[in-house]
């Protein structure tokens, strides 16, 4: 294990190969539990039968959930093991008696440790079913989620060892502006292992991040996590910039009154793909996919 200064931020954790496969079983373990969630976005069923359904995958598999009781800011304990996000809801979701309808954009987001190493991935869905009166909306949510996982591939294809994360997030941005989607700038990726969270910050965007950027070094373990949404300026130019600096086409967010899920501004649907990358000498490795 060796640790990396990624130019002025906090030390990475460089992980050897034997700790990226124990990172990449948390990782697969993870998957399975999504899809098992996705199997139970049905029309009728709660928010809280797919979590219970994420929940019973990876406790059967021998891991341990994170989310519960999870602390953030002034925030209360998270009150479930996985998030659930449902149409506007953009992430943290808390799942409940909140009844899916044919259409919904429904978002999972699952984070577990198994044997000590971390895993941390999201994916998203569209609940089948006659979507009555709506199919042009329903196409455009498959499009944004397609969209979403475009960009961790093309992460995940420019990634290797030398190549800064700031030129990436730029293609990742442009990607996002030019399938005509917002993006949410206060959530971003970051590295795992022992811990859930770990240095450094990895943005899907460029314009206006104020975090450090970093060089990509062998054996870096990163979650990158696009968050897409309906919601954009019309009239924001691709190198438009707000008063902070950031992308003037972001789309704005709110928190809820749980405290813990953020939803859109304006109540536009959004989607959330997160997969985790292990950069290695010759470029990248997806550990795990959904």
């Amino acid at each position: 294990m060796e640790r990396s200064s990624a130019m002025h931020a906090p030390p990475v954790t460089l992980r050897a190969p034997r700790e990226i496969e124990q990172i990449a079983r948390a990782a697969r373990t993870a998957a399975d539990a999504i899809r098992e969630a996705m199997s139970a976005c049905r029309e009728g069923g709660t928010t809280g039968e797919v979590a219970a359904r994420a929940a019973h995958s990876f406790e059967s598999a021998g891991a341990a959930g994170l989310f519960r009781g999870y602390r953030q800011g002034n925030s209360p304990p998270f009150p479930a093991d996985v998030c659930v996000s449902v149409n506007e809801e953009v992430v943290h979701g808390v799942p409940g008696r909140r009844v899916l309808c044919a259409g919904d954009a429904v978002s999972i987001d699952v984070g577990i440790k198994v044997d000590g190493w971390c895993a941390d991935m999201a994916a998203s869905v569209v609940v089948p079913g006659s979507a009555s009166g709506c199919p042009e909306r329903v196409r455009r949510i498959e499009f944004m989620i397609g969209t979403a996982r475009a960009m961790i591939r093309l992460a995940a294809a420019r990634a290797a060892p030398g190549v800064r994360w700031s030129v990436i997030a730029r293609e990742l941005e442009h990607s996002a502006y030019g399938a005509g989607f917002g993006i949410v700038t206060e959530y971003v990726g970051h590295g795992i292992g022992r811990d859930l969270h770990e240095p450094p910050k990895v943005p899907c965007y460029e314009t206006g991040f104020d975090g450090d950027d970093f060089v990509l070094r062998e054996g870096m373990v990163l979650a990158v996590e696009p968050i897409l949404t309906f919601a954009r300026t019309p009239m924001a130019g691709r190198h438009a910039v707000d008063s902070q600096g950031l992308p003037a086409w972001r789309t704005p967010v709110r928190l809820l009154a749980d405290g813990w899920t953020v939803a859109t501004a304006d109540d536009s649907p959004a989607v959330h793909e997160e997969r985790l990358l292990a950069i290695t000498a010759g470029g990248c490795r997806v550990l795990a996919d959904v």
